[in-house]
Protein backbone atom coordinates (compact mmCIF):
# COMPACT_ATOMS: atom_id res chain seq x y z
CA UNK A 1 0.00 0.00 0.00
CA UNK A 2 3.72 2.40 0.38
CA UNK A 3 3.18 2.65 -2.97
CA UNK A 4 -0.16 2.97 -4.69
CA UNK A 5 -0.55 6.10 -1.48
CA UNK A 6 2.75 7.28 -3.25
CA UNK A 7 1.34 6.49 -6.35
CA UNK A 8 -2.30 8.41 -5.93
CA UNK A 9 -0.86 11.39 -3.44
CA UNK A 10 1.80 12.28 -6.59
CA UNK A 11 -0.40 11.77 -8.94
CA UNK A 12 -2.95 13.99 -7.63
CA UNK A 13 -0.55 16.83 -6.89
CA UNK A 14 0.90 16.68 -10.01
CA UNK A 15 -2.12 16.56 -12.12
CA UNK A 16 -4.23 20.03 -9.96
CA UNK A 17 -0.63 21.68 -11.06
CA UNK A 18 -0.80 21.15 -14.35
CA UNK A 19 -4.41 21.71 -14.41
CA UNK A 20 -3.58 25.29 -12.39
CA UNK A 21 -0.79 26.27 -14.51
CA UNK A 22 -2.66 25.90 -17.79
CA UNK A 23 -5.95 27.76 -16.81
CA UNK A 24 -7.76 24.40 -16.41
CA UNK A 25 -9.09 24.20 -12.94
CA UNK A 26 -12.57 23.35 -13.22
CA UNK A 27 -15.94 23.89 -11.31
CA UNK A 28 -17.32 20.81 -9.15
CA UNK A 29 -20.77 19.45 -9.00
CA UNK A 30 -21.78 17.24 -6.19
CA UNK A 31 -22.85 14.37 -8.72
CA UNK A 32 -19.81 13.58 -9.38
CA UNK A 33 -18.92 12.59 -5.82
CA UNK A 34 -20.45 9.19 -6.07
CA UNK A 35 -18.69 8.60 -9.11
CA UNK A 36 -15.57 9.78 -7.53
CA UNK A 37 -16.01 7.61 -4.32
CA UNK A 38 -17.39 4.54 -6.82
CA UNK A 39 -13.67 5.07 -8.56
CA UNK A 40 -11.77 5.40 -6.11
CA UNK A 41 -13.54 2.27 -4.43
CA UNK A 42 -13.16 0.13 -7.47
CA UNK A 43 -9.40 1.19 -8.21
CA UNK A 44 -7.69 1.07 -5.08
CA UNK A 45 -9.87 -2.97 -4.49
CA UNK A 46 -8.40 -3.86 -8.16
CA UNK A 47 -5.61 -2.86 -8.12
CA UNK A 48 -4.70 -4.63 -4.59
CA UNK A 49 -6.25 -7.83 -5.79
CA UNK A 50 -3.80 -7.52 -8.88
CA UNK A 51 -1.02 -7.28 -6.68
CA UNK A 52 -2.03 -10.30 -4.54
CA UNK A 53 -2.85 -12.63 -7.36
CA UNK A 54 0.09 -12.12 -8.27
CA UNK A 55 1.48 -12.36 -5.26
CA UNK A 56 0.14 -16.16 -5.03
CA UNK A 57 0.42 -17.42 -8.80
CA UNK A 58 2.18 -17.66 -11.99
CA UNK A 59 1.90 -14.51 -14.05
CA UNK A 60 1.65 -16.73 -16.92
CA UNK A 61 -1.75 -17.55 -15.34
CA UNK A 62 -2.73 -14.28 -13.74
CA UNK A 63 -1.59 -12.08 -16.20
CA UNK A 64 -4.18 -12.87 -18.91
CA UNK A 65 -6.56 -13.50 -16.80
CA UNK A 66 -6.68 -9.83 -15.60
CA UNK A 67 -5.60 -8.38 -19.03
CA UNK A 68 -9.17 -9.44 -19.86
CA UNK A 69 -10.72 -7.08 -18.39
CA UNK A 70 -11.37 -5.32 -21.65
CA UNK A 71 -14.58 -7.31 -22.23
CA UNK A 72 -16.08 -6.73 -19.40
CA UNK A 73 -15.76 -2.46 -19.61
CA UNK A 74 -16.81 -3.03 -23.27
CA UNK A 75 -19.81 -5.89 -21.88
CA UNK A 76 -21.27 -3.13 -19.54
CA UNK A 77 -20.58 -0.29 -21.72
CA UNK A 78 -22.84 -1.91 -24.12
CA UNK A 79 -25.26 -2.93 -22.10
CA UNK A 80 -26.08 0.08 -19.67
CA UNK A 81 -24.91 2.59 -21.78
CA UNK A 82 -26.43 1.96 -25.13
CA UNK A 83 -23.45 2.17 -27.11
CA UNK A 84 -23.61 -0.09 -30.16
CA UNK A 85 -20.75 -1.59 -32.51
CA UNK A 86 -20.90 -2.87 -35.76
CA UNK A 87 -19.87 -6.36 -37.20
CA UNK A 88 -16.63 -5.08 -38.27
CA UNK A 89 -15.99 -3.43 -34.58
CA UNK A 90 -16.86 -6.33 -33.11
CA UNK A 91 -14.43 -8.86 -35.19
CA UNK A 92 -11.55 -6.38 -34.89
CA UNK A 93 -12.14 -5.76 -30.92
CA UNK A 94 -12.16 -9.54 -30.57
CA UNK A 95 -8.63 -9.51 -32.58
CA UNK A 96 -7.04 -7.11 -30.38
CA UNK A 97 -8.38 -8.78 -26.87
CA UNK A 98 -7.32 -11.86 -28.13
CA UNK A 99 -3.89 -10.64 -28.91
CA UNK A 100 -4.16 -8.97 -25.70
CA UNK A 101 -4.27 -12.48 -23.92
CA UNK A 102 -2.13 -13.78 -26.23
CA UNK A 103 0.98 -11.25 -25.65
CA UNK A 104 0.51 -11.57 -21.58
CA UNK A 105 0.64 -15.56 -21.91
CA UNK A 106 3.99 -16.95 -21.35
CA UNK A 107 3.14 -20.53 -22.77
CA UNK A 108 6.65 -21.77 -21.48
CA UNK A 109 5.34 -21.27 -17.94
CA UNK A 110 1.84 -22.30 -18.89
CA UNK A 111 2.85 -25.29 -19.70
CA UNK A 112 4.88 -26.05 -16.18
CA UNK A 113 1.32 -25.14 -14.94
CA UNK A 114 -0.85 -27.33 -16.90
CA UNK A 115 -2.95 -29.70 -14.74
CA UNK A 116 -2.02 -28.19 -11.29
CA UNK A 117 -4.07 -25.65 -8.87
CA UNK A 118 -3.67 -22.60 -9.83
CA UNK A 119 -3.34 -20.11 -6.83
CA UNK A 120 -4.68 -16.75 -7.26
CA UNK A 121 -6.89 -17.05 -10.72
CA UNK A 122 -9.76 -16.18 -8.44
CA UNK A 123 -8.38 -13.09 -6.65
CA UNK A 124 -7.07 -12.00 -10.74
CA UNK A 125 -10.69 -12.90 -11.39
CA UNK A 126 -11.53 -9.83 -8.62
CA UNK A 127 -9.13 -7.45 -10.34
CA UNK A 128 -10.53 -8.24 -13.50
CA UNK A 129 -14.30 -8.07 -12.90
CA UNK A 130 -13.10 -4.62 -10.95
CA UNK A 131 -11.10 -3.12 -13.91
CA UNK A 132 -14.04 -3.97 -16.14
CA UNK A 133 -16.60 -2.27 -13.61
CA UNK A 134 -13.82 0.86 -13.37
CA UNK A 135 -13.75 1.60 -16.80
CA UNK A 136 -17.20 1.05 -17.52
CA UNK A 137 -17.82 3.72 -14.73
CA UNK A 138 -15.40 5.71 -15.98
CA UNK A 139 -16.74 6.13 -19.16
CA UNK A 140 -20.33 7.40 -17.63
CA UNK A 141 -18.78 9.67 -15.62
CA UNK A 142 -16.62 11.49 -18.48
CA UNK A 143 -20.18 11.21 -20.51
CA UNK A 144 -22.08 13.31 -17.78
CA UNK A 145 -19.33 15.69 -16.19
CA UNK A 146 -16.02 17.33 -17.87
CA UNK A 147 -13.67 14.80 -17.82
CA UNK A 148 -10.44 17.19 -15.82
CA UNK A 149 -12.85 17.63 -12.46
CA UNK A 150 -13.81 13.43 -12.92
CA UNK A 151 -9.98 12.75 -12.68
CA UNK A 152 -9.18 15.37 -9.90
CA UNK A 153 -11.90 14.31 -7.59
CA UNK A 154 -11.52 10.34 -8.30
CA UNK A 155 -7.61 11.04 -7.50
CA UNK A 156 -8.83 13.08 -4.43
CA UNK A 157 -11.34 10.27 -3.47
CA UNK A 158 -8.59 7.34 -3.85
CA UNK A 159 -5.97 9.27 -1.71
CA UNK A 160 -8.63 9.71 0.87
CA UNK A 161 -8.95 6.01 0.21
CA UNK A 162 -5.48 4.87 0.54
CA UNK A 163 -4.42 6.95 3.02
CA UNK A 164 -7.22 5.78 5.60
CA UNK A 165 -5.69 2.39 5.14
CA UNK A 166 -2.28 3.37 6.08
CA UNK A 167 -3.49 5.09 9.09
CA UNK A 168 -5.35 2.34 10.04
CA UNK A 169 -2.84 -0.46 9.44
CA UNK A 170 -0.19 1.95 10.86
CA UNK A 171 2.14 1.26 7.84
CA UNK A 172 5.43 3.14 7.58
CA UNK A 173 5.97 5.65 5.10
CA UNK A 174 9.56 7.08 5.53
CA UNK A 175 10.24 4.65 2.73
CA UNK A 176 9.62 7.90 0.79
CA UNK A 177 12.73 9.51 1.88
CA UNK A 178 14.50 8.25 -0.23
CA UNK A 179 14.91 10.24 -3.19
CA UNK A 180 14.63 7.09 -5.37
CA UNK A 181 11.49 5.92 -4.17
CA UNK A 182 9.82 9.34 -4.37
CA UNK A 183 10.90 9.61 -8.09
CA UNK A 184 9.70 6.07 -9.19
CA UNK A 185 6.62 6.78 -7.06
CA UNK A 186 5.90 10.32 -8.79
CA UNK A 187 6.66 8.72 -12.37
CA UNK A 188 4.18 6.28 -11.77
CA UNK A 189 1.88 8.66 -10.55
CA UNK A 190 2.42 11.27 -13.34
CA UNK A 191 2.33 7.86 -15.77
CA UNK A 192 -1.23 6.67 -14.33
CA UNK A 193 -2.88 9.85 -14.29
CA UNK A 194 -1.59 10.85 -18.05
CA UNK A 195 -2.98 7.59 -19.37
CA UNK A 196 -6.69 8.36 -17.40
CA UNK A 197 -6.61 11.92 -19.53
CA UNK A 198 -5.90 9.95 -22.69
CA UNK A 199 -8.61 7.41 -22.01
CA UNK A 200 -11.21 10.62 -20.99
CA UNK A 201 -10.46 12.04 -24.52
CA UNK A 202 -10.66 9.14 -26.29
CA UNK A 203 -14.01 8.61 -24.66
CA UNK A 204 -15.04 12.34 -25.54
CA UNK A 205 -14.14 12.00 -29.14
CA UNK A 206 -16.02 8.86 -30.02
CA UNK A 207 -17.12 5.37 -28.41
CA UNK A 208 -16.08 4.50 -24.92
CA UNK A 209 -16.24 0.68 -25.89
CA UNK A 210 -13.54 1.36 -29.25
CA UNK A 211 -11.07 3.44 -26.32
CA UNK A 212 -11.47 0.95 -23.55
CA UNK A 213 -10.66 -1.62 -26.32
CA UNK A 214 -7.50 0.28 -27.43
CA UNK A 215 -6.47 0.65 -23.53
CA UNK A 216 -6.30 -2.86 -23.71
CA UNK A 217 -3.08 -2.91 -25.94
CA UNK A 218 -1.06 -1.68 -22.69
CA UNK A 219 0.92 -5.55 -22.81
CA UNK A 220 2.81 -4.46 -25.80
CA UNK A 221 4.91 -2.21 -23.68
CA UNK A 222 6.02 -3.90 -20.98
CA UNK A 223 7.12 -6.83 -23.33
CA UNK A 224 9.04 -4.35 -25.73
CA UNK A 225 10.65 -2.89 -22.50
CA UNK A 226 11.42 -6.38 -20.75
CA UNK A 227 13.25 -6.90 -24.20
CA UNK A 228 15.21 -3.71 -24.85
CA UNK A 229 15.89 -2.58 -20.54
CA UNK A 230 16.20 -5.80 -19.12
CA UNK A 231 17.30 -8.19 -21.89
CA UNK A 232 14.20 -10.47 -21.61
CA UNK A 233 13.72 -13.17 -24.21
CA UNK A 234 9.55 -13.02 -24.82
CA UNK A 235 7.89 -16.50 -25.17
CA UNK A 236 7.13 -17.42 -28.94
CA UNK A 237 3.62 -16.74 -28.94
CA UNK A 238 4.05 -13.38 -27.08
CA UNK A 239 5.78 -12.22 -30.53
CA UNK A 240 2.64 -13.84 -32.57
CA UNK A 241 0.43 -12.02 -29.59
CA UNK A 242 1.95 -9.02 -30.69
CA UNK A 243 1.56 -8.96 -34.26
CA UNK A 244 -2.05 -9.66 -33.79
CA UNK A 245 -2.72 -6.67 -31.03
CA UNK A 246 -1.11 -4.65 -33.46
CA UNK A 247 -2.89 -5.87 -36.38
CA UNK A 248 -6.35 -5.49 -34.71
CA UNK A 249 -5.62 -2.30 -33.43
CA UNK A 250 -4.83 -0.95 -36.77
CA UNK A 251 -8.25 -2.75 -38.59
CA UNK A 252 -9.91 -1.20 -35.91
CA UNK A 253 -9.42 2.24 -36.62
CA UNK A 254 -9.71 1.57 -40.08
CA UNK A 255 -13.18 0.96 -39.02
CA UNK A 256 -14.32 3.20 -36.39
Amino acid sequence: MRTAFGMQTTGLISYAIVLFAVGRWPAFESGEAPYALALGVLGVTSVAALYRALALGPVAVVAPVVASYVAVTVFLVVVFLGERLSLAQVLCATVVFIGVVTTSTDSRQLRVTLGRPIPGVQVGLLATVGFGMWGAVFAAATRAYPWPAVILTLRAASVLIVGAFVILRRIDLTVFRDRRALALATTVGVLDTFANALFALGIESGSASIAASGSGAYPIIPAILGVVALRERLAPNQYVGIAILVSGLVALGAVS
